[in-house]
């Protein structure tokens, strides 16, 4: 939980202290005077990054030089402080008075979920943003995975690069030595994110379908599916496009303890990966770009049958979006910790069945929350405590 936090030329937010209770923590205001930056703050503060802002810089008051960021956290007894300083040339993360090597590093300790309005992005969006989701609580899940991905990134970046200046030259730096070193470390990271995500999947379909299912008064059911091109090169699986949820919940019954997915082992994923890239390889030299891999994959939400990013009304995918965020909120509270639960005005998108199923999950979860709304009257609970905003 976070009990303080201090902001200067955050957006429209400068000089300002806030203390917080460990249990409902309500702000409040008229529009545009800075509601969400607090939760932004503190989600910055508690992840390592924003989520509104890919840019750090774009955080800083436009006549501001730099923002500076403190906030003193409680992480399950043991005290922890953070420092952020935003320059438009340099940025500079504290924990604890000592310097990490950058503000990612935040990341892992005092865990934060938001759920805001334009969450329903998670079902009607493009793959890579429920990609995103799924890779966040892969950290969660365990630190290990935060450096594969890093490293899997990494690794694509320069293989894109070889294969645009090919692509572009007709040769490339480091030639086809290097363009095959690179292969071979993207087949590595490429199966181990693989089947991390496989066991994340598992762990994580039945737990979205059972709150949708709650959300929705239980009038309809969606499945949730991993979707890989890869899986379908493993005779293993079947040919399957799709894992489905009782697939997986199968796969981790049957599973021994160092976890062989349903007998899809890394190895039999490198083998897969391998041949695919090999298979594409022409194709990827004239395209520029690489073709298949995890940054390819997407996960389903799917009802009748279909994709809800199709065919779900506003209702449906509201209701499985929400449903993510409070399965993420199981994973960090598992795997790291009781998180801080952020809320950006999510009751004015929701009928009145919805807004108590999800005031009811929320006092389930026992966690510290941090609510912004323009109406505290509207809201579907008591406060613990009231933060009034005025006007910027």
């Amino acid at each position: 939980m976070i009990n303080t936090l201090s902001v200067d030329h955050v957006r429209s937010l400068d000089g300002q202290e806030f203390s917080f209770t460990p249990g409902i923590n309500v702000i409040h205001g008229p529009n545009g005077c800075g509601k969400t930056t607090v939760l932004e703050s503190v989600h910055l503060l508690s992840q390592g990054f924003s989520f509104r802002a890919k840019d750090l810089k774009e955080l800083v008051t436009w006549n501001a030089d730099e923002l500076i960021l403190r906030g003193a956290f409680d992480c399950d007894g043991v005290p922890l402080s953070r420092a952020l300083q935003v320059g438009r040339r340099k940025v500079t993360a504290k924990e604890n008075g000592n310097a990490v090597r950058a503000v990612s590093a935040f990341f892992g300790k005092s865990p934060a979920v938001i759920m805001q309005p334009s969450d329903i992005e998670l079902l009607r969006g493009a793959p890579e943003i429920r990609r995103h989701w799924l890779d966040e609580i892969l950290c969660f899940r365990s630190a290990a995975n935060a450096g594969v991905l890093r490293n899997y990134k990494r690794v694509l970046m320069q293989r894109n690069q070889w294969l645009r200046q090919f692509k572009k030259d007709g040769c490339a730096v480091g030639g086809e030595d290097l363009f095959q070193v690179l292969s071979r470390q993207l087949v590595e990271l490429g199966a181990k994110l693989w089947l991390a995500r496989i066991n994340l999947s598992a762990e994580i379909s039945p737990v979205i379908t059972g709150y949708y299912r709650r959300l929705s008064g239980g009038v309809d059911e969606i499945t949730c599916d991993y979707r890989s091109s890869i899986l379908k090169e493993l005779d293993a699986l079947d040919a399957a496009d799709f894992m489905g949820t009782d697939e997986l919940e199968s796969m981790v019954a049957e599973a021994p303890a160092d976890y062989s997915a349903g007998g899809v082992t890394e190895e039999m994923l490198r083998n897969a990966f391998t041949e695919k890239l090999a298979d594409l390889e022409y194709v990827e030299k004239l395209q520029g770009v690489t073709m298949a891999g995890p940054h390819k994959d997407d996960l389903a939400l799917c009802a009748s049958g279909y994709e809800m990013r199709s065919v779900g009304s506003q209702g449906q995918c509201r209701s499985a979006a929400i449903a993510m965020r409070f399965a993420a909120v199981d994973i960090a509270q598992q795997h790291v910790g009781k998180p801080i639960l952020l809320l950006d005005d999510i009751f004015a998108e929701l009928d009145v069945n919805r807004r108590d199923a999800v005031a009811s999950l929320v006092r389930e979860k026992d966690c510290q929350v941090l609510i912004a709304t323009p109406q505290v009257e509207e809201l579907p609970f008591e406060a613990d405590a009231k933060i009034s905003l005025g006007a910027s």
